[in-house]
């Protein structure tokens, strides 16, 4: 992170008091281990923090106990109704809910209220500061941002991803295409205020990131920070055996199918699911498949098909860091991000495949 990135992070960190933090919706680890240890930094700064993210967010032993994970935003503003009692005092108040309203009733002591004692005012919003990991858009966010759009327009917004297609929308936007992952990005603000906790996080969001260091991406220097996290407390045996070694059965029934039904050709690798097999996905699934194509000589691209209907199909598009997926995939009419996107195909599984 450049000198000028870090120093205006740290003083819009230093002047806000209510922050958010939120981030691609169905997060990945590296995605939720890095919100994980910017929580644990902003509660030791005594902030006020809330952590939201859309969709499916998978739960691992190294991710701290008391972090409630948000799915919505909620109460974020308040509407305030302000009566003028300077020349006439309240006696009595009550109100009642309709259908389509809200019914105020105000009995004045001894006098009469006009329109004109009344003004209304927007309040406050319930955070002043928003902390955005790993979304190269806005859109990125799902439904948090769909449904409060307003909100994000207007308060400052702090980007942190490692996605060349991020198209810059925050204030700050400290976006590094060479990192090997958020967890990287966020050491070099976070490294000098880690304690064990903190850098176990940042830690598993380097290991899930790179499949344990496998990826092509890892430098010498991403291996040092490694090690320079372990030295600040990070438990390594315990984020290998959250993110390895703890699947239950079923999801390793599930990736059994996956395996069984996996083809080839060139740098495209796919495989299906029926749709009797679609509700025991695990909740890390994306990040099986990421991994998968990782350790798949010459894949690029990974396909899975679900049969939602006979006539209708599913795919889930992943693509290696050097692939534009929504690109790839445009013809289609995409959801998702650089890279992953979802489709629809109007056709039997047989036939999407």
């Amino acid at each position: 992170m450049a000198d000028f990135g870090k120093n205006e992070l740290s003083h819009l960190m230093e002047g806000a008091s209510r922050v958010l933090i939120t981030g691609l919706a169905n997060p990945s680890v590296d995605v939720l281990a890095s919100a994980a240890a910017w929580w644990l930094y902003l509660l030791k700064k005594n902030k006020q923090v809330e952590v939201v993210f859309d969709g499916q967010v998978a739960s691992y032993d190294f991710l701290p106990k008391n972090l409630e994970w948000g799915q919505q935003l909620e109460n974020l503003n308040k509407f305030k109704i302000i009566l003028n009692t300077s020349k006439t005092k309240v006696k009595q108040l009550s109100y009642d809910v309709a259908e389509d309203s809200l019914e105020i009733d105000i009995v004045s002591d001894g006098g009469i209220f006009s329109a004109e004692d009344v003004q209304t005012e927007q309040g406050d919003y319930k955070y002043d500061l928003v902390l955005i990991l790993g979304a190269p858009s806005l859109e990125a966010l799902g439904s948090i941002f769909n449904q409060h759009r307003h909100f994000f327009h207007h308060l400052p917004v702090i980007n942190i991803d490692r996605s060349v297609l991020n198209e810059n929308y925050g204030q700050l936007n400290i976006v590094d295409a060479k990192a090997t992952s958020l967890a990287e990005i966020s050491y070099a603000f976070l490294g000098e205020y880690l304690d064990g906790d903190m850098a176990t996080n940042l830690l598993a969001g380097m290991i899930a990131a790179t499949n344990s260091f496998q990826s092509a991406q890892v430098t010498p220097a991403s291996l040092e920070l490694a090690s320079r996290l372990i030295i600040q407390g990070a438990r390594r045996a315990e984020v290998i055996e959250a993110l390895y070694r703890t699947k239950d059965i079923q999801t390793l029934k599930n990736w059994g199918k996956v395996l069984s039904r996996l083809t080839k050709r060139d740098h495209l690798i796919s495989s299906y699911l029926q749709h009797k097999e679609l509700s025991d996905l695990p909740q890390d699934f994306q990040d099986l498949v990421r991994d998968l194509i990782l350790t798949t000589p010459g894949a690029q691209v990974a396909i899975i098909f679900y049969q939602l209907e006979l006539d209708k199909t599913e795919a889930w598009i992943y693509g290696t860091h050097n692939i534009d997926v929504p690109e790839l995939t445009r013809e289609f009419n995409p959801s998702g991000h650089r890279h992953f996107a979802k489709i629809i195909i109007e056709r039997s599984l047989e036939a999407a495949q």
